[in-house]
């Protein structure tokens, strides 16, 4: 059985980190100050830093948690036993959503004042996520949906180095689309190329289902 001393310790830890996560990812980390996160919490700067020695360390624990919850998500996702179009939807709108918690401020803030996190960030996007979503594009080419003389590691190269181009603070600035938005239109454009005639089709009926269809207003699908 844990000490009381010691769960009450994980506890506050805990409760730093959930506040933390919850006003960097909405608000970026610069604006967000260690007596705001105390403050809201009822405790000291003293305590705090029982627990933290700053909040580039509470900033770097936060970052890694959600890479760490976004590639166990995508693994489940990849892994799962639905048809391969229908994982390929999910996977689409889970990398959006995944992308979406990290807001303009927050991605601002990253690569302006914390470019080592910010590197990971883009690490981990190349690499993790990079691994598991070829093995689900493997999959495709087994089954019929993704035409077999694709280059894979090309598309995946040319895909993430899309997201990388466009999701960034400069960028979005620019554009009235959400994060979201823009990850499913670069997503369409790429899957046009890649899958089958009949793959096509379907993945429209599979969008169309759920309320979405960009794939069905792309030249020669119907």
């Amino acid at each position: 059985m844990q000490a009381p001393d010691r769960s009450k310790r994980v506890d506050i830890r805990e409760r730093i980190i959930a506040a933390a996560s919850e006003r960097f990812f909405e608000e970026g980390f610069s604006r967000v100050t260690v007596e705001e996160i105390a403050a809201g919490l009822g405790i000291s700067k003293k305590t705090f830093y029982k627990h933290f020695t700053s909040k580039d360390e509470l900033l770097l624990l936060v970052t890694e948690r959600l890479l760490e919850g976004i590639h166990g998500q995508f693994r489940s996702i990849v892994g799962g036993d639905t048809p391969f179009l229908e994982k390929l939807d999910a996977l689409i709108s889970f990398i959006g959503q995944s992308l979406t918690r990290l807001s303009r401020p927050m991605m601002r803030d990253l690569q302006r004042h914390s470019p080592g996190i910010w590197s990971r960030v883009q690490k981990f996007r190349r690499e993790r996520i990079s691994t598991d979503f070829k093995g689900l594009v493997l999959r495709g080419v087994a089954e019929g949906y993704v035409r077999s003389d694709v280059d894979i590691d090309l598309f995946l190269m040319a895909f993430i180095g899309a997201v990388e181009a466009v999701v960034n603070p400069a960028v979005l600035a620019e554009h009235p689309l959400s994060v979201r938005e823009i990850i499913r239109s670069i997503m369409t454009v790429f899957l046009r190329g890649i899958l089958t005639g009949p793959a096509l089709k379907e993945y429209a009926r599979v969008q169309s289902r759920i309320g979405v269809n960009r794939i069905s207003q792309l030249p020669g699908v119907s």
